[in-house]
């Protein structure tokens, strides 16, 4: 998919080992104190010669191949890239980019810093993962596009907005399909437990007998929840169930206990106690604040 190019107007820096390039830059400190900041970013159409090798580097990097290919080496470990593959690291990793001499790749890079960067680049699983196939091209070379055209025009408030649109690409990533065996293993056996949880949850007695259901560990099925959605089964239980009871609040004349036993809670109370630590309302109070009742 290709990156149409921005006009040099706005643009400035010197790109190295590479045929076509486009920058842009903020004011950022090195040490901003600001909860996400980006320093800079740009477009590259790499050189079959094209190589960029550091023992380290200050700030947070992430690089979306856009086509041809290359290769990532982090922290002792070589990644192929690949067109709509995302690969990242952070500061003072070892890393290198390397072009494909037969099929140079075409890469946007964004380079940031802040406060939260580290749990924004953690919760996208680069940290984890280096390098992987974006399950939504379309959408995250949207943001990326939103992204570059923001930063190179510089309206106003244009560091918070490109900020919030980098901060929506990497958490997006959190969902991203694994690749190899990890995808043939793991990340299946994880979609078939949640494809299971999807259809039962208002029927789920508890997480042992779901994991007999799905003929699994219930440690593993644990481990591989906390992989690829970062809760528990059970939050995620019980955000399908609540999820449901604030559905059935505003679409039905149930009482909040019926609702209770609809969404497959045994205990009203305890369902009220967690309707209200999830959405922030009583369910009674959920209900007349979107209904507008008195």
């Amino acid at each position: 998919m290709k990156f149409e190019p921005l006009k040099s107007k706005f643009i400035r820096g010197k790109p190295g080992h590479v045929t076509g390039s486009k920058y842009f830059y903020f004011e950022t400190e090195p040490l901003s104190r600001q909860e996400l900041a980006i320093v800079c970013g740009g477009w590259e159409k790499c050189g079959p010669d094209f190589e960029l090798v550091r023992n380290s580097y200050p700030y947070y990097v992430i690089k979306y191949t856009l086509a041809g290919k290359g290769t990532f080496a982090r922290a002792g470990q070589n990644f192929d890239l690949a067109p709509n593959s995302i690969s990242g690291f952070t500061p003072r990793d070892q890393h290198a980019y390397r072009a494909d001499p037969q099929d140079p790749m075409e890469h946007i890079f964004v380079i940031f810093t802040g406060a939260k960067a580290r749990d924004i680049f953690t919760n996208s699983t680069l940290a984890q993962r280096s390098t992987f196939t974006v399950r939504s091209p379309a959408e995250s070379i949207y943001l990326l596009k939103s992204l570059f055209k923001t930063a190179c025009e510089k309206p106003p408030y244009a560091q918070q907005i490109c900020s919030a649109y980098l901060t929506a690409l990497l958490l997006k990533q959190s969902q991203a399909k694994p690749s190899g065996n990890d995808q043939t293993n793991a990340f299946k056996t994880y979609i078939a437990c949640k494809k299971y949880i999807d259809q039962n949850f208002l029927h789920v007695d508890n997480i042992s007998s779901m994991a007999q259901s799905c003929d699994i560990n219930i440690r593993y099925m644990a481990r591989l929840f906390r992989k690829y959605a970062t809760i528990t089964p059970h939050e995620y239980i019980m955000r399908l169930r609540l999820n449901k009871a604030a559905d059935l609040l505003l679409n039905s004349e149930m009482t909040v206990v019926d609702t209770a036993f609809a969404s497959g809670f045994q205990d009203p109370y305890h369902f009220s106690k967690a309707f209200k630590k999830f959405h922030n309302l009583a369910p009674s109070h959920y209900r007349k604040l979107h209904l507008g009742i008195e």
